[in-house]
């Protein structure tokens, strides 16, 4: 038997789980995969180009009609939460505003994010600090807004938000929920 540790320690569990409102949410590192979710939030901005993939991959599209079709999408509006499979996005940036990032539109958010979970059945739910990934919006207030939210409406789907830190960030994230309760 070699000496090598077949085994990897997972940041999360019941250390950092806070149940509210019947939904139990977990701090987890984003870098953990595969991540034990059925849809994923990530923060997006009005264009939706923040989570754009930098590497350029071939496609059948001609170039001009692909610049065609970016150049006609229309903006989502702050606050809103874009649906594609199992990736919504979160658009709680704008920029083209002064500040880009604001309290309402990450509010609006949250709340899409949790009405349309339950409305369409998930059960555990990825989500990020919205505010805190691509601006410095104050994590603890990102979390006093979604812990707000969880508190203010009924779920019956809607059993576990996984929430996703940045890696080396679980225990004080842990620490700011189990505050927040």
């Amino acid at each position: 038997m070699s000496g090598e540790n077949k085994f990897n320690l997972i940041i999360g569990g019941t250390a950092h789980q806070v149940k509210v409102n019947k939904v139990s949410i977990e701090v987890v590192s984003d870098a953990v995969t595969p991540l034990p979710i059925d849809v994923r939030v990530f923060e997006e901005d009005t264009h939706l180009v923040l989570t754009v993939d930098p590497v350029m991959r071939y496609t059948e599209e001609h170039p001009i009609r692909l610049m065609t079709s970016i150049m006609e999408e229309k903006p989502r509006k702050p606050g809103a939460v874009v649906r594609k499979n199992s990736s919504w996005y979160a658009v709680v940036h704008d920029l083209d505003a002064e500040p880009i990032c604001r309290e309402e539109w990450i509010d609006t958010a949250y709340g899409g994010c949790l009405q349309l979970a339950e409305k369409s059945g998930v059960i555990r739910l990825g989500l990020p600090l919205l505010g805190a990934v691509h601006s410095s919006f104050p994590a603890q207030e990102s979390l006093q807004i979604l812990v707000k939210h969880l508190r203010s409406q009924n779920f019956s789907k809607l059993k576990k938000i996984v929430l996703l830190v940045e890696k080396g960030f679980e225990e004080q994230v842990g620490r700011m929920l189990k505050m927040s309760r």
